[in-house]
């Protein structure tokens, strides 16, 4: 199978899981201090993913240059889940999935432009557009004045989010997707730490409930999705992986509808085919120019 398929695959798959992580943090609430917890799914997460390379002697060591994009990329990360996190637990998921795909795929688009020269062409802008109107179809913003700080905090997660996505493109074709996704995580451990220490958070002894079981699922996706993502990002522009990142609007919708009783209105399905199809026209446009060459 092409490359460019699997990794159109590959991103659309990470943002079928993507759409999960409203359920677990709806879940999860605060009954664990939120940077203990990121912490702790850090430590089993970059535990699962580096201890086997270690051992099977197959951990890369990392180049200095490549130590800025790794803990830029994580500093990203780590701002992407602190928006995602505030946002899908205050704002209804429907407007926190605006706010934040909005910014992500804007971003995405600069950050493209910036690092990695891309062009935005006919088909990209035409796509663009596209997904914007169908973001606006699907929701339309009410009264934010109260939630201004979780508005806002939904806008940093998808800016973060789109550095994040982004900037493992400066450094896949050096390592091991696990080994990225690893230190990834290990960084980002490091960093909820010393966050927990200057909160004074109070630690808890894992247990068996509800919450510290959603927070081991989330620390698996994290795994997953991880992966997926570098890999898709390491073969599609940074332009097109933002706006098939887009899809999880539309999964997002489906589990506002079935799990928040969120319904959606025809403007959210003409928005939802409308975004389907800013997500595939970039992809549709690479596979019809390989067919004329």
């Amino acid at each position: 199978m092409n490359k460019t398929i699997l990794a159109t695959t590959s991103l659309l798959f990470a943002t079928l899981l993507y759409s999960i992580f409203a359920i677990l943090t709806r879940t999860i609430g605060f009954a664990i201090p939120l940077f203990f917890a990121s912490m702790t799914r850090d430590i089993l997460a970059g535990a699962i993913l580096l201890l086997p390379l270690f051992l099977a002697k197959r951990f890369k060591k990392v180049k200095k240059a490549d130590w800025l994009w790794l803990c830029l990329r994580s500093l990203g990360g780590l701002f992407g889940f602190l928006g995602f996190y505030y946002a899908f637990y205050y704002l209804p998921v429907g407007t926190a999935y605006l706010i934040f795909y909005g910014g992500s795929t804007i971003a995405g688009f600069i950050l493209g432009t910036i690092f990695f020269k891309e062009k935005i062409e006919f088909f990209e802008g035409f796509s663009l557009v596209l997904a914007i109107l169908g973001l606006y179809f699907i929701y339309a913003i009410d009264d934010l004045s109260g939630s201004f700080l979780y508005v806002l905090l939904a806008l940093m997660g998808g800016v973060g989010t789109a550095i994040w996505n982004t900037f493992s493109k400066k450094i896949s074709n050096h390592y091991e997707a696990s080994q990225l996704s690893g230190l990834d995580i290990a960084i980002s451990g490091a960093m909820w730490l010393v966050l927990s220490l200057l909160n004074q958070e109070t630690w808890q002894v894992p247990s068996f409930n509800i919450a510290w079981i959603a927070s081991v699922v989330l620390a698996l996706l994290f795994i997953v999705t991880g992966q997926l993502m570098i890999y898709g990002f390491k073969y599609l522009d940074a332009q097109k992986g933002s706006l098939i990142m887009l899809m999880e609007i539309v999964f997002g919708s489906l589990v506002g509808l079935i799990f928040f009783r969120e319904t959606l209105s025809t403007h959210a399905l003409i928005g939802g085919l409308m975004i389907i199809l800013a997500a595939a026209l970039p992809n549709v446009k690479a596979i019809l120019l390989r067919r004329r060459l």
